[in-house]
């Protein structure tokens, strides 16, 4: 099965939300004729993270009602997929632009602290300069 064609939606209840936001569990509504390897390969190959384990829960069609016409709610299959603690999947525009700041922060410190020379780095500098030096003036 093509990987595209494994998840169709995520499922954004509040129970899932919960999930996501404390245990870092994410739902997704899958393919009828997926199962958990598929599940899992196209979940990191999609969203670019580690996934830990994958619950698979099939759920049948559900008789409903509207107004006088009566039928039934779609079966659906369900995918319970736990990533590991340093991954994340984004679901929502502000919480990509949070993560966007987040790692432009990061960059800025990380390149702040290669700009900042300490002391230990200034005088092992001078050490070689000198060393180079007096080299030099042997070589003479």
């Amino acid at each position: 099965m093509n990987i595209n064609e494994v998840i169709k939606y995520p499922v954004l209840t509040e129970k899932s939300e919960i999930a996501r936001a404390e245990q870092n569990v994410y739902t997704f509504v899958v393919d009828k004729r997926t199962n958990k390897i598929e599940v899992r390969k196209a979940v990191e190959f999609i969203f670019d993270v580690k996934v830990l384990k994958v619950n698979i829960i099939n759920y049948d069609k559900k008789p409903a009602r509207l107004g006088r016409f009566s039928g039934f709610k779609n079966a659906v299959k369900k995918a319970v997929v736990y990533l590991d603690k340093e991954s994340k999947i984004v679901l929502f525009a502000d919480e990509a632009k949070d993560a966007l700041k987040a790692t432009e922060e990061a960059k800025k410190a990380e390149a702040k602290a290669e700009k900042e020379v300490s002391e230990a780095e200034l005088k092992a500098a001078e050490k070689i300069k000198k060393a180079a030096e007096k080299k030099a003036k042997e070589t003479k």
